[in-house]
């Protein structure tokens, strides 16, 4: 189903055609936050329904009263927040200035406010918060509005989109140095450097989730060689992990109830333990789960051991700075979880 830019109404209507008119027992997807809390949304209502978001990192869907209906292969934002701090502290001290701004969407807000949490848990002082709308004619208020506050540093959680109206009005103000930005996995893209423009993303640093799964460069070499025209994105390998999660727990449930569906998850993600299987190592995990016994699958992106609330138990997140266009990434600096 088509979820058109995620926009909520159209995701409702999506996923609830899915799980009443198609009668599936797994949805996977959307890829934001706010999409995948709307697909929370039907499978808390609905009956043998499963949502397991494979790009959504908000803090919100770990709290969300999903009956147990919601997963995730991505990391929540609060390991990312974690990983923030550690590298503005790095790079600052941690004790120094930060101003805070993101857009205002659940990704946005969740962010922001876990990372001030975390930051100040840490020693640090926030200087400022302020916060954008998507799509809004001009940002210079907001733009006059962070460069007002105390600081060494800026945080910015935003889009590409809105990122590249709000980045010229920020040097409009010259009050604005890139090389104090920290941002997120959004901007850690080619094409996101190109939409905001080099001389304008030059010496911004940031964080993002990165896949620390078992042989994710085979994988990666394989699906190249199957969809040679797809350029793919990097959290290809977290869809993956999900699509194969939901085969092997349609296996290993006893039934189609919701309840069901959740317990053979965790079976198959690790969590009741088993022996270790990869992507490419399917055929035995089937027999194995078939068979009655619970298997522990390797993701390609990483951990897919479920808690209570649906969160993979762990994560890595990588430190990537931009230099005249270029992204750079140090293995050293990673973080983990």
């Amino acid at each position: 189903e088509d979820s058109v830019s995620d926009a909520p109404s159209v995701v409702r209507e999506a996923a609830t055609k899915l799980a009443k008119s198609d009668k599936v027992n797994f949805i996977i997807g959307s890829l934001t936050s706010g999409a995948s809390l709307e697909v929370g949304t039907v499978t808390a209502a609905a009956s043998g329904v499963i949502g397991i978001a494979s790009a959504a990192s908000s803090p919100a869907l770990t709290t969300f009263k999903d009956n147990d209906t919601l997963f995730r292969t991505y990391p929540s934002d609060l390991l990312q927040a974690v990983a923030l701090v550690k590298a503005v502290s790095k790079a600052y001290g941690a004790t120094s200035w930060v101003t805070v701004g993101a857009i205002n969407n659940s990704f946005g807000t969740g962010l922001a406010t876990a990372f001030k949490k975390a930051w100040i848990k840490n020693g640090g002082h926030v200087g400022g918060t302020v916060l954008w709308n998507a799509g809004a004619a001009s940002y210079d208020s907001e733009a006059a509005a962070l460069v007002k506050t105390k600081r060494s540093a800026f945080v910015f959680i935003d889009y590409p989109d809105s990122f590249a109206k709000l980045a010229p009005a920020l040097a409009r103000t010259k009050k604005w140095d890139p090389a104090t930005t920290f941002m997120t996995e959004a901007f850690n893209d080619d094409s996101a450097v190109k939409t905001v423009g080099a001389s304008l993303m030059n010496g911004i640093r940031g964080t993002s989730a990165k896949t620390n799964g078992t042989d994710a460069a085979g994988w990666k070499a394989a699906f190249v060689k199957a969809y040679p025209k797809n350029p793919g994105t990097f959290v290809d390998g977290s869809g993956f992990d999900a699509a194969v999660l939901s085969c092997l727990a349609g296996i290993s449930a006893s039934s189609t109830s919701s309840k069901a569906l959740a317990k053979a998850l965790r079976n198959v993600g690790g969590v009741n333990g088993g022996a270790a299987y990869s992507w490419d190592q399917l055929t035995a995990a089937v027999k194995d789960v078939a068979a009655g016994k619970p298997v522990t699958y390797n993701g390609v992106w990483g951990y897919t051991k479920f808690d209570k609330a649906g969160d993979p138990m762990g994560g890595a997140f990588e430190v990537w700075s931009i230099k005249d266009g270029v992204i750079l990434h140090d293995s050293k600096q990673d973080v983990q979880f």
